[in-house]
């Protein structure tokens, strides 16, 4: 279905964003410089892209029309991962900024894990329950809410944050040979 597309798609930047963190968390492991600015525009791109715009959509589309076609639904623990997330995401900022790089170093591994499992669990769990419990009207429907949610959300932003992974992951990811 495409609304599961359209997540998956996104998945992939987030991935991509985590593993720039990841370059940048191995270089702060290793006591080499990383620039914080760096490091704070990644963590503004999770903050608005995964959270903002990707994570808004679940909780304000996809979980509800869930909940609507199975009574069984609970999101849950779904919220709370986003909501730990949330919190991590400032955690990391805040030792980025305190200078404090061994728990830097900690809040940004606790991210990448949990995000990593977080997008694993929605793609082999979530994403197939909701294409087997919802209707093709339903995600349809669906998928039309989360295209007006990202011209909400606003097209040049989504371009410009996505222009941001690009350049940080060009810096700090190594080319393969």
């Amino acid at each position: 279905m495409n609304f599961s597309r359209l997540l998956t798609e996104e998945h992939k930047a987030i991935r991509r964003a985590l593993d720039v963190l990841n370059a940048m968390t191995e270089k702060a492991e290793q006591r080499l410089q990383v620039d914080r600015h760096d490091v704070n525009a990644l963590l503004i791109f999770l903050h608005y892209f995964a959270d903002a715009s990707h994570q808004a959509k679940e909780e304000a589309i996809l979980f509800p029309a869930l909940q609507l076609s199975d009574k069984s639904f609970e999101p849950g623990t779904l919220l709370k991962k986003h909501n730990e997330e949330r919190s991590l995401i400032g955690q990391t900022q805040v030792a980025l900024f305190t200078d404090n790089s061994s728990e830097f170093v900690n809040s940004a591994r606790r991210l990448i894990d949990i995000l990593s499992e977080h997008i694993a669990g929605e793609e082999t769990v979530l994403f197939p329950l909701a294409e087997q419990i919802l209707t093709r009207e339903e995600a349809m429907e669906i998928t039309d809410r989360m295209d007006e949610a990202d011209a909400d959300f606003g097209y040049t932003q989504r371009k410009l944050l996505m222009d941001l992974l690009q350049q940080l992951a060009g810096k700090y990811i190594r080319k393969a040979a």
